[in-house]
C-alpha cells in the first residue's frame, strides 16, 4: 500500500456522519475504503492541480513540548520538532506514573502523532491523557501506537480524540498561553525512542475524503440488508464534491514544503499558490 496521510479521516470521522456505518455493515475498520477515497480521487484531483499528494499532512510542528519528570520541568520542543532519529527517550520521561509529556498549540488539535523507527515499548501500561477545561481532564483515546494490544508505544502511530468543545487555554511552568494534552502511562515503557512528535490538526481536506467514503461504502453495500443505499451513495457523492471544490481553495496550509514531516507556523499560513498548486483553467 503506498503511503498515505493515516490521520486525515478515522472511522470515528465516519461514525459522525453516520453513526450505525460500523454495525449496519459487520465492519469494524474502514481504512481499506478511506485509501481508495485518497488514492483513487484525492491524489489524482491534488496532481492535476500542481499540489504534491506525498506532501500533504495533517501535522503540525508543536508549540512547545514539556517534560516533567521527577517533579522538573525540561523544554524538549526541539528535540520534538527535529527528524534526529531516537532523541526523545520515553522510557525515562515517562518513567513513574507522576511523570507527563506536555504537548502545547497555539490551536486546538484532535491528536499527537508519535513519530518512531526501531527503539519501542515492550511493557504492558495504561495511557492517560488529558486536556485543560479549568481542571485536568480525562480524554478518551484511541491509540494508534499501541501495535501491540495494551502497549502503548509499541509502534510509532498517532493519539486521536474528539476535539472538546470546552478547552482552555493556559500557561505550563511559565509558558505563553497554549492549548495543552498532557500524557502519563501507569507503568514505565521500555527501551521507548520517539524520533518527532507534532500535533494532529483537522485537515480541510478530512471531510471531502470522509464524504467520498461514505459513497464507496453505499455504493458497495457490504450487507443483505435492504436499504436506499444507492441513494445514500449518490447523496455522498455531490456532497463530496462540493467540499472538496471548497477545500481547494482554502489549502495552502496542508502542505510541508521543506521535508521536516510536520507543518511549521509559516507553513500553515500559505495560500495555495505558495503551495505549488491553485487552480488551472479547465480545458474546454
Amino acid at each position: 500500500m503506498s503511503w498515505h496521510p493515516s490521520d486525515l479521516v478515522t472511522n470515528a470521522d465516519l461514525a459522525a456522519y453516520e453513526n450505525q456505518v460500523m454495525q449496519r455493515f459487520g465492519q469494524s475498520d474502514w481504512s481499506a475504503k478511506v485509501t481508495k477515497a485518497l488514492e483513487d480521487w484525492l491524489f489524482p484531483t491534488l496532481k492535476a492541480r500542481g499540489f504534491d499528494p506525498f506532501r500533504l499532512r495533517t501535522r503540525l510542528e508543536p508549540a512547545l513540548v514539556l517534560t516533567y519528570t521527577s517533579s522538573a520541568f525540561a523544554d524538549r520542543t526541539a528535540d520534538a520538532r527535529s527528524t534526529d532519529a531516537d532523541d526523545l527517550n520515553l522510557a525515562t520521561i515517562l518513567a513513574a506514573s507522576t511523570d507527563y509529556l506536555y504537548v502545547g498549540l497555539t490551536q486546538p488539535f484532535r491528536g499527537v502523532h508519535v513519530r518512531m523507527l526501531d527503539q519501542v515499548s515492550s511493557a504492558a501500561a495504561v495511557l492517560t491523557a488529558q486536556y485543560w477545561a479549568d481542571a485536568w481532564t480525562a480524554l478518551t483515546v484511541a491509540d494508534g501506537t499501541a501495535k501491540t494490544t495494551g502497549k502503548p508505544f509499541s509502534g510509532g502511530g498517532s493519539l486521536t480524540w474528539g476535539v472538546p468543545t470546552d478547552w482552555s487555554v493556559r500557561k505550563v511552568n511559565n509558558s505563553a498561553d497554549l492549548y495543552w494534552v498532557r500524557l502519563s502511562l501507569s507503568a514505565a515503557p521500555t527501551g521507548a525512542k520517539a524520533t518527532q512528535l507534532g500535533g494532529v490538526r483537522a485537515s480541510v481536506f478530512r471531510a471531502p475524503v470522509a464524504l467520498r467514503t461514505l459513497q464507496l461504502i453505499f455504493r458497495e453495500a457490504p450487507t443483505g440488508q435492504d436499504g436506499p443505499w444507492l441513494e445514500k451513495a449518490e447523496f455522498y457523492k455531490d456532497e463530496a464534491d462540493a467540499a472538496l471544490t471548497r477545500a481547494l481553495e482554502i489549502c495552502g496550509g496542508e502542505f510541508d514544503t521543506d521535508a521536516s514531516d510536520q507543518i511549521s507556523a509559516d507553513e500553515a499560513d500559505q495560500t495555495p499558490e505558495e503551495a505549488g498548486g491553485g487552480w488551472q483553467m479547465e480545458r474546454g
